[in-house]
């Protein structure tokens, strides 16, 4: 966070600087189903992607540029396509670059886990989204999703210098109550850290998944407490404590809650992702933030440098900076919102 901090110190001073972290999509491939995912609105073209020598020179030109962090995730599921994926991550770390990757834990093969710590990754983020195979599986669209995860941290686990573990959870109807067993399973494996996003809605499924006003209730203020008591004495990290100023009642309806208490000071805005933490597609598109996109511009015909410092990409910053927000803030991942104020409160003090 404090880098993020002082490269936004240096845009107030208008000394823009290059983003602090980058989020990656090697592919939209997925060997899984997942209930909530917006691959079931089959709004992804498979074929249009960018092609791996150019997906390699872009990563080094992220490098040069000053990216301190890397995150590959997807659209699908980065092992789809290894080859692609590890290439990525080579060059990161040969970089110096901090590593992460988030997915679905289901396609690691022992020759994987050696590349990934041989390249020395620092995070791999599994996807888990039950305590017991009925309800991951169930959720993922695919029997064996869970079992295979299993079986592939242990993999992780036979290296004392593995990269450091993470479970990410998908809060919904069907597993908000098991929350306080995914805690108890992640120490049985030596996972450190959890995450829990409450689902987005991008697609009219999700609607029937989220967890209604009683299920909130409950969850909130009863399920979170007892899970962070848990999670404290086994030593894992959490992100349970946002969860009292989460609005994911009302994801899809975002604008407003963005808005609150903000203004057109830079210091004090609704949102510092344009400016430090983009994101750039499978098909090539760099979208300001990770939640909406601007379609013309694509390192497939441009550089980085020139879209991050172009002329779309400030036109967006301005449109923030005025409270302009665009439609797709309405389906903001609703735990952007606390980290949003957590900057503007260090904003402040620097």
């Amino acid at each position: 966070m404090e880098e993020a901090i002082k490269r936004l110190a240096n845009w107030a001073s208008k000394k823009p600087q290059a983003p602090e972290a980058i989020q990656i999509y090697p592919t939209n491939k997925c060997n899984l189903r997942c209930t909530f995912c917006s691959q079931q609105l089959q709004e992804y073209n498979l074929a249009d992607t960018v092609k791996k020598r150019r997906w390699f020179a872009i990563t080094k030109e992220l490098c040069k540029l000053g990216v301190k962090k890397i995150l590959i995730s997807g659209g699908g599921e980065p092992l789809c396509e290894p080859k692609l994926t590890f290439g990525i991550m080579k060059i990161a770390k040969r970089y110096g670059l901090t590593g992460r990757i988030i997915n679905n834990g289901t396609l690691w093969t022992e020759k994987l886990v050696n590349k990934a710590i041989k390249i020395g990754w620092d995070n791999v983020i599994f996807s888990i989204d039950g305590s017991n195979p009925a309800t991951h599986d169930f959720l993922r669209g695919k029997r064996e999703a869970f079992n295979r995860i299993i079986e592939n941290i242990k993999l992780f686990n036979k290296f004392k210098d593995r990269p450091s573990l993470e479970f990410t959870t998908v809060l919904n109807i069907y597993n908000y109550k098991e929350i306080p067993e995914i805690i108890k399973l992640a120490s049985d494996l030596k996972i450190k850290s959890i995450t829990v996003e409450p689902v987005c809605v991008n697609n009219p499924n999700v609607e029937k998944i989220k967890l209604n006003q009683k299920q909130r209730k409950l969850f909130q203020e009863k399920i979170i407490p007892e899970s962070q008591k848990l999670a404290t004495s086994l030593n894992i990290n959490t992100n349970f404590p946002k969860f009292s100023e989460l609005k994911f009642e009302k994801t899809g309806e975002l604008r407003n809650s963005i808005l609150k208490n903000t203004s057109n000071n830079f210091f004090n805005m609704p949102c510092y992702e344009p400016w430090i933490w983009p994101k750039i597609e499978a098909n090539g598109e760099v979208w300001p933030c990770s939640t909406v996109p601007i379609r013309s511009e694509n390192i497939k015909n441009k550089t980085f440098k020139e879209i991050w410092y172009g002329s779309e990409f400030n036109k967006f910053r301005e449109r923030i900076m005025n409270h302009d927000l665009p439609e797709g803030c309405e389906n903001c991942v609703s735990t952007h919102l606390p980290i949003n104020q957590e900057i503007r409160e260090k904003l402040k003090e620097y």
